[in-house]
């Protein structure tokens, strides 16, 4: 697995206990991090030579989704991270998130809470799913990471009232999704909630203090009601506290 961690933060910005939260990917086949950044701090990054990881670094004036784009895919990268400067009104930021998210062919990780509390980013999982193809997508990804999870909170949001019949089926198919993991031994559990499906997304990660929300990008109606809409991704993405990986 090949990585490209694309920045725009500053030597002294950049948290070397979050790039060290990264390298527990090497659980999953982790074997290089190809840096893309503004600012050249390459004596800083030498830490990583102790960690046994190989690494190379490409440096630009400023970053932009074709160059991104383009890097991941002559790198043949599995993952894009982003970690980007979170200045308050921030376009740039915005954009780059929403068109990575949009156009990139592997899942992107977000990063927006550099100084991830002290905790693992995969030890507490928030996983939105509403089983359109895009949700099992995202779930395929995260039992890919089996290993490496400590705990997942499986959620589904819903809106308006739903019938006995409804209710019964949604709770099947959450015991089963629940089912999945446990056969991986993951500790999982599940949960509704009812309302706006980004603030509902943002407050379960804050009801069980998640270190990361795991979701697909763009999916289609579901069975029971639509839990996401076209931007809803892009939106958990740049708002939520916590990062976010977002698979396509």
């Amino acid at each position: 697995m090949k990585l490209l961690y694309a920045t725009n933060l500053e030597n002294q910005t950049l948290s070397f206990n979050l790039i060290e939260n990264i390298l527990v990917l090497r659980h999953v086949g982790l074997e290089e991090i190809v840096f893309l950044q503004t600012t050249p701090f390459d004596e800083w990054l030498e830490n990583l030579s102790g960690l046994r990881i190989k690494y190379r670094i490409l440096v630009e004036e400023a970053l932009s989704l074709p160059r991104i784009l383009s890097v991941a895919g002559k790198e043949n990268a599995s993952l894009v991270v982003t970690d980007l400067d979170r200045k308050t009104h921030n376009p740039s930021r915005s954009s780059l998130i929403k068109g990575l998210i949009k156009r990139s062919s592997v899942p992107v990780l977000v990063l927006n809470d550099t100084s991830m509390r002290g905790k693992e980013l995969f030890e507490h999982i928030v996983f939105p799913t509403d089983w359109s193809p895009a949700s099992e997508k995202a779930l395929t990804c995260l039992l890919g990471f089996s290993v490496i999870i400590k705990r997942l909170d499986i959620i589904n949001v819903i809106k308006g009232k739903l019938t006995v019949k409804d209710i019964r089926e949604l709770k099947q198919r959450l015991a089963q999704t629940r089912k999945m993991c446990l056969t991986k031994k993951i500790d999982a559990e599940s949960h509704i909630y009812a309302g706006r499906t980004v603030e509902e997304i943002i407050t379960a990660s804050e009801d069980y203090r998640a270190t990361l929300i795991v979701l697909g990008s763009v999916p289609k109606k579901p069975f029971y009601k639509e839990m996401f809409r076209r931007n809803s991704s892009c939106r958990v993405a740049e708002e939520a506290a916590v990062p976010v990986l977002v698979v396509p």
